[in-house]
């Protein structure tokens, strides 16, 4: 009798389970190439990293990233609404790196803060931006898309493999 119960409860949860997995894949992301983008900071591997692509041609609305392992390596995905394909379509894109170096406890933004005073917000912040220009992580230049002087051009005759030094970014 419980065999057939569960035989039951099985057969009625299949419908529900059969349309899962099935995500429209975008036009634009139909065609994805290896993308694998290493971060270092002279030799040294950087954990953590954001690596974004913006594209430099007009396309449709998705979004390539990846984040950096601890060896410092990233396999860029290609995302749109509810669908994430690995690798990223042709084309010629400016790469933005994002990191957030972790506050001290007394800087830690919370929610809180909105509470102060103004002249005590004000000052809190400017600590935590002199904070932040102390501790960088990304030199700024590489943090906007606008300021951004590296490229990437992804063909479909391979993927890209690409090396960036923070190393050579710093003081400009």
């Amino acid at each position: 009798m419980r065999l057939l119960l569960l035989m039951f409860v099985s057969l009625l949860s299949l419908p529900i389970c059969v349309g899962c997995n099935n995500v429209t894949v975008p036009d634009e992301l139909k065609k994805l190439y290896p993308v694998t983008i290493t971060v270092i900071d002279g030799n040294q591997p950087v954990e953590g990293v954001t690596v974004r692509l913006n594209s430099k041609e007009p396309r449709g609305v998705f979004a390539c990233n990846g984040i950096t392992n601890v060896q410092g390596i990233t396999k860029l995905q290609s995302t749109r609404g509810s669908y994430t394909g690995n690798g990223v379509p042709v084309g010629t894109y400016s790469i933005v790196l994002l990191k957030t170096a972790h506050y001290p406890e007394d800087l830690m933004p919370v929610e809180a803060d909105q509470n102060l005073p103004p002249p005590v917000l004000a000052k809190k912040q400017a600590k935590q931006e002199e904070f932040l220009e102390k501790n960088r992580i990304i030199p700024k230049i590489l943090e906007n898309s606008n300021s951004s002087p590296i490229e990437i051009v992804v063909t479909e005759k391979s993927g890209v493999t690409m090396e960036i030094d923070l190393s050579q970014y710093k003081n400009k």
